[in-house]
Parts: C-alpha cells; sequence; structure tokens
C-alpha cells in the first residue's frame, strides 16, 4: 500500500517471534484497499448469481446511533450506519430489519476527548473503548502505542471526528485526519444490491516512506455469533506469543503440536464457560464466512491476501471481568491486517 501523492507508506509487519511467527510483508503496492461485504439470506445466495457490480442510488440521512451522531446510508436492499466519531461501521442489515451481525458493546458510548484511563472505561484503551463499535479500522497502530507517543490503542482513527461527501449519487465519502500520525484517511461505501464495497486509502506529506501498521477490525457480536458457523480462507495458525487471554481455550501444549483452523475458528457457544483467547491466522485465500442458520444469513468479508495477509482472531465470551467488560460480553473479531498481532 503506498501514498496515492509523495512518498510511499509500507504495510508493517510484527517482528519475528523467536522464528515462529513471520513478519509481515512490507511491499509497496496501490495506496486503496478494497473489502467486499455481502449479507444475503441463505436461501437467495442459494438460488441466484451474484450480479455484475452496477452501483446502486444511495439515501443518506443523518441519525444517532448509541446516542451518537451517526450516518445511515441506504440502497434498495442493503443499509449501512456509520459513526461521526471513529467512522465505525456500526451496523449492516436489510431496510427495515433489527438483524445487524456487528458487535454493540454493552456500555454507553461516551465522547473519547472526555474519558481518562482509569475510570468507566479501562486503562491505556479507555479512549477507543468509549466510541468502538462493529468494524473499525486501526491505523498507524494495531495495538497499543510504542514508549513515548501520544496515540491512542490501535490509533487514532477511531477516536476522531469524520467528515462525509457525497461524491455521486452512488457513492458516500468520509475523510480524516490524524494528527498524530499525520495521516489522511478516507473511506468510499457503495451499494450493489446485497453487497457493500469498502474501498479506504491513506495518505501522508511526509518527505520520506513510511512503514503503517492497518487493520480492518471487523468484530462481531450476539445474536448473529450465536450458533454461528464460522470458515476463512486461511491454512495455519500462530498461537499468541505473550500471555493469553483469561480463560484462552488453547493450551501451550495445543500451540506447541498446532491449533487447527476449524477449531481457532469456531465460536464458543452462548452456555460455554468464560474463555477468551488472540490467534493469528495466515491468509491464503482473502475470504472469511460466519453463517448463522438459525436466522438464514450469511456474512461474508472478501479482500485481496497482498493487502492483509493475516486474520487476526480474537474471541472474548464473558471472560474480561473488569471494567467495562463486567464479564458479559460476546464477540468474535475477523481482523484483516498487515500482521498477525496487535
Amino acid at each position: 500500500m503506498s501514498s496515492s501523492a509523495g512518498p510511499g507508506v509500507r504495510a508493517s509487519g510484527n517482528p519475528e517471534q523467536d522464528g515462529d511467527v513471520p513478519a509481515a510483508r512490507a511491499d509497496e503496492g496501490d495506496d486503496l484497499d478494497m473489502v467486499t461485504i455481502r449479507m444475503p439470506t441463505i436461501q437467495d445466495e442459494a438460488a441466484e448469481e451474484q450480479p455484475p457490480w452496477r452501483a446502486d442510488p444511495l439515501e443518506l440521512t443523518i441519525t444517532a446511533w448509541r446516542g451518537q451522531t451517526a450516518w445511515r446510508i441506504a440502497g434498495p436492499l442493503l443499509e449501512v450506519v456509520v459513526t461521526r466519531c471513529g467512522g465505525h461501521l456500526a451496523a449492516i442489515r436489510r431496510p427495515g430489519e433489527e438483524l445487524n451481525p456487528l458487535w454493540q458493546p454493552h456500555w454507553a458510548a461516551a465522547d473519547p476527548t472526555t474519558v481518562r484511563p482509569g475510570g468507566t472505561y479501562g486503562g491505556i484503551e479507555s479512549s477507543l473503548l468509549a466510541t468502538i463499535v462493529g468494524h473499525s479500522v486501526c491505523i498507524d497502530r494495531f495495538g497499543p502505542p510504542r514508549a513515548g507517543e501520544q496515540r491512542p490503542v490501535h490509533g487514532e482513527a477511531g477516536v476522531v471526528d469524520w467528515m462525509l461527501t457525497r461524491i455521486s449519487p452512488a457513492e458516500i465519502e468520509i475523510t480524516a485526519l490524524l494528527p498524530e500520525a499525520r495521516l489522511h484517511v478516507r473511506t468510499r461505501f457503495s451499494i450493489c444490491g446485497e453487497t457493500l464495497l469498502l474501498t479506504r486509502g491513506v495518505r501522508h506529506d511526509d518527505l520520506a516512506p513510511r512503514e503503517l501498521e492497518w487493520c480492518e477490525h471487523v468484530s462481531l457480536g450476539a445474536p448473529f455469533i450465536d450458533d454461528v458457523e464460522v470458515e476463512a480462507g486461511i491454512d495455519r495458525i500462530h498461537p499468541w506469543p505473550g500471555t493469553g487471554e483469561p480463560g484462552s481455550r488453547f493450551s501451550a501444549a495445543d500451540a506447541a503440536t498446532g491449533i487447527a483452523c476449524a477449531a481457532a475458528l469456531a465460536m464458543p457457544g452462548p452456555d460455554a464457560p468464560p474463555c477468551g483467547d488472540v490467534l493469528a491466522g495466515h491468509v491464503a485465500e482473502g475470504w472469511w464466512s460466519l453463517t448463522n442458520p438459525t436466522w438464514k444469513r450469511r456474512l461474508t468479508y472478501t479482500w485481496s491476501p497482498d493487502d492483509f495477509p493475516w486474520l487476526t482472531l480474537w474471541t472474548q465470551h464473558r471472560s474480561r471481568a473488569g471494567t467495562p467488560w463486567d464479564g458479559v460480553e460476546r464477540a468474535r473479531g475477523m481482523e484483516l491486517s498487515t500482521k498477525p498481532f496487535p
């Protein structure tokens, strides 16, 4: 990924962990990443071939989501809600339906500039947790800030205000400036039938090339993840290299002998004991799919492995007892990333 003007931006990966986790490639390529998101009914997908791309005219309205200003972008068969603060994709659903596969934290949202570490929203991650919902983007940092930095966990994109522009009757753009990272980020939305095309670009004004950590941090939540079937185009699993989440499903012995992709992808059922873990899947083919047979819905993401060679799998099933988690959250992260771990 390189900038559209000026010096290149290079994808940055984790350093190798004792030779176990290869570093992500840092090749220069296009300035944009493109992710397609499709949410048909199971019956519709079986009966129909996906039509050729023909962008639908979009209806745009200002709304509120979890008490925060947001935009509703709607086509005839699919609508999304995007928050002004953080630019989070908060909802993707059929117009008139309530089912939304994206994670909705149980705690109230707040202005991230008003929260402080050690309060209601936890520690160093407090500003992000005050606004996080659904599919967020981690730009310039995927994980905590480095020593001496003033950036929030996962970077500034998830806590700054974004501006919206209608590019055409069928395309909406939001943009943000990340002052600490000195980056300009833009996201464009277009819809064709039951498919959303999300195109994101990054530009910087530095005089020399620079590395960039980038993660499309997709978090799914209940009721969609209850009894869900999870598949992905990954060919091997790497365990978390440090201290694991409380109640990890996989022991050190499992990591030593190898964790099966199917076991890593499986989401604990609603009545399972509390557990949580972070794993990294190496992407062989750029897709994942979650199918809920009860709701008769399938959510599928597709992307280029050259953009995101890693799929970070975050499982949280009521194992985080501290504030604001309170031992009640169920979420599954299916995170497209330039590096394996935050």
